[in-house]
């Protein structure tokens, strides 16, 4: 590098520089402080010929050129003799930094790879490529070596205007819509057969269950209505009983005072039922409490698991309602993300239901 083009130090660095080394003569044994401070301030005077030689180095010309529709940028590789290599520039989807990790990648001898303006400013490595692009040149640094990119004018012309950004979001709309149409009816079908083989498998579980569960139900509806009837009698016989006491045996007088301490017998048993099942005294409830403590009892001792029943039956009825909305023609023209969350949604209502029953 001519000396004209080399960077320059300060003066203070250099003169704090000397005058920290050791003088000749002096013993090896410095102060630990003073051999930190040396190399603090040769790292200081590294740091600034290296940010000074972006301004001061010679530079090369490349060009960005347009293979098939990508714009590719042909950069010499230092560790491998100049041999020259292509990096495709994804202006959509990369930007600065995957394209200097490229190089990297590419060329373990990359210790360093930036992009500059042409006034030496650095770019973050968070642009992106379609920014970059848009300038039409800028600088990227290699190493030591600093290169002058130049970009061709298609891109300039075609996506730097207002007009060509327009068509190119009108470009990804129709491509968005394109890949709606062809894959939506496929996504569909698949879905609906996958959920009707699940569907199919699940009801196949849940057959000899439901029978052994219809047969145990039916028992206890038969224990529950024996019970019904049994208290029933106990009335009619407390009716009857009665009346001969009445009647025939004793007189109204004498009765009185049974028949209202056994009718607020009733009254107290009433309070006693509430207190111990927290429901009213009805007689569908107190049937249906029968049938239930009896059911659970029989499907213990025969050995029926009610938790894998209802577990069965759930994921049933959550089959049935996903394949019916699924072929609800309000849902037919809705994208792949909405109908993923629409069944999220249908999994976690059915969940929370089934967990409340």
């Amino acid at each position: 590098m001519p000396p004209s083009l080399l960077p320059r130090v300060p003066l203070a660095l250099l003169v704090t520089a000397s005058s920290s080394s050791p003088i000749a003569g002096c013993s090896s044994t410095a102060p630990l402080w003073s051999r930190s401070s040396r190399r603090q301030q040769s790292q200081m005077i590294r740091r600034f010929v290296s940010s000074s030689a972006v301004g001061a180095a010679s530079s090369t010309k490349i060009v960005v050129q347009f293979r098939n529709g990508v714009p590719t940028l042909t950069v010499p590789l230092p560790s491998r003799r100049e041999e020259l290599c292509l990096f495709p520039m994804r202006p959509l989807t990369e930007n600065v930094g995957i394209l200097c990790e490229n190089m990297k990648t590419e060329d373990r001898g990359i210790d360093f790879a930036a992009v500059y303006t042409n006034d030496g400013i650095r770019i973050s490595a968070s642009s992106s490529l379609e920014h970059i692009l848009q300038m039409k040149t800028f600088r990227l640094r290699i190493n030591d070596v600093l290169y002058d990119v130049t970009v061709e004018k298609p891109y300039g012309q075609q996506i730097g205007t207002d007009e060509g950004l327009s068509k190119l979001d009108s470009l990804r709309e129709t491509i968005s819509a394109l890949h709606a149409t062809l894959c939506l009816d496929e996504y569909k079908e698949e879905r609906e057969r996958r959920l009707a083989r699940a569907l199919e498998e699940a009801e196949r579980e849940l057959e000899p269950m439901e029978q052994e569960k219809n047969r145990i139900a039916h028992e206890c509806d038969a224990h529950a209505n024996r019970v019904m009837w049994g208290l029933f009698a106990v009335m009619g016989v407390q009716t009857g009983l009665f009346a001969r006491l009445t009647w025939w045996e004793y007189s109204w007088d004498i009765m009185e005072p049974v028949t209202y301490f056994s009718t607020y017998l009733t009254v107290i048993g009433s309070a006693a039922y509430y207190l111990h099942t927290k429901q009213s005294f009805e007689y569908p409830l107190a049937k249906n409490r029968i049938f239930t403590k009896r059911f659970h009892k029989k499907a213990k001792i025969e050995g029926f698991d009610v938790d894998l029943y209802m577990s069965t039956v759930g994921r049933v009825e959550r089959l049935r309602e996903e394949l019916k909305r699924l072929r609800d023609p309000l849902f037919h023209h809705l994208p792949i993300p909405t109908l993923e969350r629409l069944e999220q949604t249908l999994i976690q209502e059915s969940a929370s239901n089934l967990i409340k029953k």
